[in-house]
């Protein structure tokens, strides 16, 4: 079953949170917000995820990067990295 792709970044967000058992309170602009994320009833601008990561003590790209491998069942790690450095190469990054 696909998980809706914010759905999925909220459950990457609670995993690394409960990893660091760092409460919700802790994580970010209120308490009601972060459970919303969580529970896929809302959806993180940029700046919130960068926020979060900064406390999680993450690189905001692996919140989106887990979210999204969550989200879809058939994506292969190894393979997206692989697509991921290919496209930046194709912008001379």
């Amino acid at each position: 079953m696909r998980l809706e792709l914010k759905r999925a970044i909220g459950t990457s967000i609670k995993s690394y949170r409960l990893k660091r058992d760092i409460s919700q309170e802790s994580l970010g602009p209120s308490q009601p917000y972060i459970s919303n994320l969580e529970a896929g009833r809302g959806s993180a601008s940029l700046d919130k995820i960068e926020q979060m990561a900064d406390v999680l003590g993450v690189h905001p790209i692996s919140i989106i990067v887990a979210g999204y491998l969550t989200s879809n069942e058939d994506a292969d790690k190894d393979q997206l990295f692989e697509r991921i450095r290919n496209e930046l190469a194709e912008i001379g990054l």
